[in-house]
């Protein structure tokens, strides 16, 4: 299909309608997850009983804790990298799109991981789940390294190598992190399904020597190029 060939004002507005378009894919997306959950219905009403309903269902939230910090997380990512670009393409629409897929799975994988999340001895709905995971991942690399190439123009400046990079193993974290909980789960299935909530940890302090060098280089090219 050709490139929709638009003025200035009216590229702005498509770009708007992908945006919004996104968003609400992600709140729907995020409302679902907590759709899974029923509220436990006792024959005879006591708090012993119905507190034991709920510590039958702590996997379930916390699964739930887990995927709603997942999406939000990659919103996040998406707002970001969308508030850098001022063109588009239907490639970019059609990543777009992809990555959106992999969003909207989410709430099933994670309502199949739910469902048995109390059965230590089933991998399947955990492989599962970390397949998505990383295919969320993956959609969302390749979405950054199509918008972030300088040959399409896409975005308002040029982002430096070392941006682009940097961007890249912010996005790799969570899927090498669910990959290393799943062979764990193997041997050790309920420690293996914990590792997960190292993820914040990691992103705000694993990174930061990364973070601090990607800013060193940045730094120094701009002053090589004011001599």
């Amino acid at each position: 299909m050709a490139e929709a060939k638009h003025n200035k004002s009216k590229t702005h507005f498509q770009l708007d309608r992908i945006s919004f378009f996104t968003d609400g894919v992600f709140a729907i997306a995020i409302t679902l997850l907590v759709i899974e959950f029923k509220v436990p219905v006792i024959a005879h009403p006591e708090d012993k009983l119905l507190w034991e309903k709920l510590h039958e269902m702590g996997w379930q939230f916390l699964g739930f804790i887990i995927s709603f910090c997942i999406v939000g997380y990659y919103w996040s990512v998406h707002h970001r990298v969308f508030g850098y670009i001022e063109h588009y393409t239907n490639d970019l629409i059609w990543l777009n799109l992809f990555f959106l897929f992999s969003v909207v799975l989410l709430p099933f994988s994670s309502g199949l991981l739910g469902e048995y999340a109390s059965e230590s001895d089933m991998l399947l709905p955990y492989a599962f789940y970390v397949i998505n995971i990383c295919l969320t991942a993956i959609m969302n690399a390749l979405l950054w390294v199509y918008v972030s190439n300088p040959k399409r123009s896409l975005l308002t400046h040029v982002i430096s190598k070392e941006r682009i990079q940097l961007g890249l193993f912010f996005t790799m974290v969570l899927p090498t992190i669910f990959i290393l909980s799943l062979v764990v789960s193997f041997a050790y299935p309920m420690l293996g399904r914990l590792i997960p909530l190292t993820i914040p940890f990691v992103l705000r302090y694993g990174l930061s020597g990364l973070v601090k060098r990607a800013e060193r280089m940045e730094q120094k090219r701009k002053i090589e190029l004011a001599d």
